[in-house]
């Protein structure tokens, strides 16, 4: 009997992590997607108006995140972009063709598999945050994009 519940549990546990992984590996895949598609969206419209664009790569990325297997209604919320510039000048309302603009996702994914969530938040070598009882993983993501 003793072994049953032995054997059962670290079955359970192993099946949830691989659930967990499969979860983080699928998000990991999402913010990539989200970062290249946002690059792209900020590409087209950056020649018209520059704060649009950002406006238009940011709702890109956070809607590609949000439909992620495994994505939440609160995961717009948590979801960031960065842009910087190449080269030194000054900022303008519009961009020319042919700048270059380094974009920078960051997602942040809950770890939403019981048990699991705290091995794998102790174990994770990335940024991490925890709030209450949900435990976070940082995902990153960085292209960069010419102006068409």
């Amino acid at each position: 009997m003793v072994e049953f519940l032995v054997g059962g549990s670290t079955l359970l546990l192993l099946v949830m992590g691989i659930i967990q992984l499969s979860l983080l590996w699928a998000g990991q895949g999402a913010v990539e997607t989200a970062a290249h598609f946002a690059a792209r969206k900020f590409a087209l419209h950056a020649r018209t108006d520059l704060r649009k664009a950002k406006e238009v790569a940011l709702a890109e990325a956070a809607s590609l995140c949000l439909h992620r297997p495994g994505g939440k209604w609160g995961a717009a919320q948590l979801t960031s972009i960065d842009f910087s510039h190449q080269g030194k000048g000054r900022p303008s309302r519009s961009a020319l063709p042919g700048e270059a603009y380094r974009i920078r996702l960051t997602h942040w994914l809950e770890l939403c598999v019981p048990w699991v969530n705290r091995i794998l938040f102790a174990i994770a070598p990335v940024k991490k945050a925890r709030i209450q009882e949900q435990y976070f993983l940082l995902l990153q993501s960085s292209r960069w994009v010419t102006v068409e």
